[in-house]
């Protein structure tokens, strides 16, 4: 795995000086992106999450999808509910980090195995520190998401006691998105008003610092399309395992 050659250390370290965050292009070199791409498509089983009762959910996705009209529709107003209480997120899946640990990453997707690798080597993890500005950074975690239909992630900041985090990342992996499609990386001030957003763009890294208010915005019921990533945090301090 490696970065793409033109992948601009400099002009990123700018952008996030002054706007702490940012949307950068062209991170994967061609034949890294090409392997990625195909991993994502060969996953064998994911995981959708969400919260019910307060609780975080682990479900089987193609379970799911197998669930007769109504069934699905009481899970549906459930999951409606919650995210009308608080805090609130329907997407799937796969567990990089956690598999990682877990010694069977290798053995389910090898391929990502070599980038989860990549992703916590001094060949990415040094651009990260220069552009953050964060020599701390000695390490990140993980996940492979798919956002589909209905899809959606509300606001919160990443700000989590104990996990060290510097800054959050979403390499996208998502070819040939609509901008009215949703699934937006949206950001909010102080007000609650929208400052900015990243529409998902095939290869391009969304990077910013911790604490800032973000969601991602609902996928459109109609869309058949899907919005692949990996994302997860860049941290300070020691593995701690999953």
């Amino acid at each position: 795995m490696k970065l793409d050659p033109s992948f601009d250390i400099s002009a990123a370290r700018q952008t996030l000086d002054t706007q702490r965050r940012g949307s950068l292009a062209n991170v994967l070199d061609a034949s890294s992106l090409g392997a990625v791409l195909e991993a994502a498509r060969q996953i064998p089983r994911w995981t959708l999450v969400t919260r019910m009762g307060g609780k975080h959910l682990n479900l089987d996705a193609a379970a799911m999808d197998s669930l007769p009209a109504a069934q699905r529709a009481e899970f549906d107003a459930r999951v409606a509910a919650e995210t009308a209480a608080g805090f609130n997120y329907l997407y799937e899946t796969f567990t990089i980090y956690d598999k990682w640990h877990a010694g069977v990453l290798r053995q389910e997707a090898p391929v990502l195995a070599d980038l989860f690798a990549f992703l916590n080597s001094d060949a990415f993890l040094e651009p990260m520190r220069t552009i953050l500005d964060a020599p701390s950074i000695l390490f990140c975690d993980g996940q492979l998401t798919r956002f589909r239909a209905g899809h959606f992630l509300t606001t919160h900041d990443d700000a989590v006691d104990g996990k060290d985090r510097i800054a959050a990342y979403v390499l996208s992996l998502t070819e040939d998105w609509r901008d009215d499609w949703g699934g937006q990386l949206e950001f909010y001030g102080s007000d609650g008003q929208t400052e900015t957003g990243f529409i998902p763009r095939l290869n391009a890294l969304s990077l910013f610092k911790i604490p800032q208010p973000h969601a991602v915005t609902k996928v459109g019921g109609d869309i058949t399309a899907h919005r692949l990533s990996i994302t997860g945090w860049l941290r300070q301090g020691k593995d701690p395992g999953p």
